[in-house]
């Protein structure tokens, strides 16, 4: 069963029964008979997780003496994993008997991945059948079948997936060349890129130095950088005592004092503490409007006399 697309080459449905091919290009799709398949659902949410447990999922299920290579895929609308089993030795083998060397293998695929969509049963040819039970492709004899859907009238609607099997004995790597040489170009993309970076940052980095050594000169300023970075830290320091000050005298001069009067005002690092003179009737509304600013963390009052402590960050 065979369909052709410029880019893949003939589309072959491959089967013990296929017939034998000599030159061309195909791109394969195994039946189901070259491998097992399994659905599962895991702890796990990502495929390269859930590969490293597909051996165990398959222990005691194949058959001994071989090699077993995995394949997985998540199935969102499930939750579950399609696991299949397969061996790169007798899937060579088996495609060696009826595709000749001198023809060209463009990709090897799984009819449960590229035709997942099917629905219904349809006939491979007189003998077999591909049949869908619950959403895992199975092949049947086609005397348990009646369709007269055939899987030659699905290969021209395939997108394949990138699901291919690496086989590289087999298959023909001229786009993998082609990919290593897109990969090796874009590397030396990379490198130069990098380069020019790096020159453009260099000469950057020198106008800076150049620049600080000026104004090293210009303010008498240390050369070192640990000095610089002391005189910084001490800078920004005094900036930081002085902004909290501004910060905190913007905030009283917010509180609205009708005929009260500040007498005293103390401000530390994280805090502050103002006397005012008030009528002691006044001394809870101007609580409350300092509530506005500031954490109280404490009040005393002594005749007309309110003291407020306050913190602030």
């Amino acid at each position: 069963m065979s369909f052709f697309n410029r880019s893949v080459g003939k589309i072959l449905f491959f089967t013990k029964n296929s017939p034998k091919y000599f030159t061309g290009e195909y791109s394969l799709i195994l039946s189901p008979q070259f491998y097992w398949v399994k659905r599962v659902k895991l702890p796990v949410k990502s495929e390269f997780r859930a590969k490293k447990l597909a051996p165990s999922i398959f222990e005691g299920s194949l058959p001994e003496g071989e090699e077993f290579s995995y394949d997985v895929k998540y199935e969102k609308d499930r939750d579950t994993f399609i696991v299949i089993a397969y061996s790169k030795t007798y899937i060579y083998d088996e495609i060696r008997k009826k595709i000749s060397p001198t023809a060209k293998i463009k990709g090897i695929y799984f009819a449960q991945h590229e035709l997942h969509e099917l629905k219904t049963c349809i006939a491979i040819d007189e003998d077999i059948s591909l049949g869908n039970v619950d959403g895992l492709l199975i092949q049947v004899p086609s005397a348990c079948v009646q369709s007269e859907e055939n899987v030659r009238n699905y290969l021209p609607k395939i997108k394949f997936s990138n699901k291919k099997i690496k086989i590289d004995s087999l298959v023909d790597n001229e786009a993998d060349k082609q990919q290593s040489l897109l990969y090796v170009a874009l590397l030396a993309l990379f490198v130069v890129s990098q380069f020019l970076t790096y020159f453009a940052y260099s000469r950057d980095l020198s106008k800076y130095d150049s620049k600080k050594e000026s104004l090293i000169k210009q303010y008498n300023l240390p050369h070192t950088s640990f000095q610089l970075q002391s005189i910084k830290r001490t800078l920004l320091k005094r900036y930081k005592e002085q902004k909290s000050i501004r910060d905190v005298l913007t905030n009283l001069d917010k509180i609205a004092l009708n005929d009260d009067k500040f007498i005293d005002i103390v401000i530390n690092k994280n805090s502050a503490k103002i006397v005012l003179e008030s009528n002691p009737q006044n001394f809870e509304d101007i609580k409350k409007s300092f509530q506005k600013y500031f954490t109280i963390s404490n009040t005393n009052t002594l005749d007309n006399i309110l003291t407020v402590e306050v913190e602030y960050e």
